[in-house]
């Protein structure tokens, strides 16, 4: 199914994917999901990340892999999708409140917060 896009598509998600992933573990909990979604442009709510997560969620474990991340997101995948590497880098910085590279729990919560979409990370 990914050999559909384009290999610089591919790797362009990869590195949303990874830039979310702020524990590097490969795989991205509800609030990294939330993180990424938003990132995009797509302003879902709380329940439509939940139902989101569970649909994404292939193997059942809870989490997103890109692999998941892929399937989900291939049917409707065009350019618009995509930002270029300014607009991922400003929206990241706009999360990385200490501008440490990471964003932690604490800073995606914060700025959820801020634009009226606060998160219970509890």
């Amino acid at each position: 199914m990914m050999a559909k896009i384009h290999c610089d598509q591919l790797q362009q998600l990869k590195d949303i994917f990874n830039r979310f992933d702020m524990d590097q573990d490969g795989s991205l909990t509800l609030l990294e999901l939330a993180a990424l979604l938003r990132s995009l442009g797509l302003k879902p709510s709380g329940d439509q990340i939940h139902v989101l997560l569970a649909k994404m969620d292939s193997n059942g474990n809870g989490f997103i892999e890109f692999d998941e991340l892929v399937d989900a997101i291939l049917p409707d995948l065009n350019e618009e999708v995509f930002l270029n590497q300014d607009q991922l880098m400003e929206v990241f910085r706009s999360f990385d409140r200490d501008g440490n590279g990471y964003i932690t729990t604490a800073e995606l919560a914060g700025s959820m917060a801020k634009n009226g979409t606060p998160l219970d990370i509890s």
